[in-house]
């Protein structure tokens, strides 16, 4: 898939992404950030989060800063980051990175955080593939 394509779908969009996601656009200003809630599916339970979401259009990133919701329960603060990187015109690959501090040191690491992205990166691309 083209790098632009894939990171273009991830830029203050609204509405249904797959099965397990929905984000509903807030607020979006002229710095390339926005607001966002998202409800997800995580390992089987519904959660929310509230997030700030920054694109840096020149880097193909897009960045998701928790503000509040259920992430919260268990980090002090929670972002991740996708560098979407061209390899050539029809293929890139998708880069997300974590930035986390825990509550405390019993608060186990974003496993299943981590396992959501890859799948919901996966039915991403399979649907966009599938729109083309």
């Amino acid at each position: 898939m083209p790098a632009d394509r894939f990171f273009n779908s991830f830029k203050n969009k609204e509405g249904s992404f797959t099965d397990k996601t929905e984000a509903v656009y807030i607020h979006h200003d002229d710095t390339n950030s926005s607001i966002q809630i998202w409800n997800l599916i995580v390992d089987g339970k519904m959660e929310q989060i509230k997030a700030k979401t920054e694109v840096d259009e020149e880097n193909m990133s897009v960045s998701f800063l928790a503000m509040e919701g259920d992430v919260l329960e268990q980090y002090k603060s929670y972002k991740i980051t996708l560098d979407v990187v061209p390899k050539d015109d029809r293929v890139c690959i998708a880069k997300w990175k974590w930035e986390y501090e825990k509550l405390n040191d019993d608060v186990p690491p974003p496993t299943k955080y981590i396992a959501f992205v890859a799948d919901y990166t996966r039915e991403l691309e399979a649907r966009l593939l599938s729109e083309s």
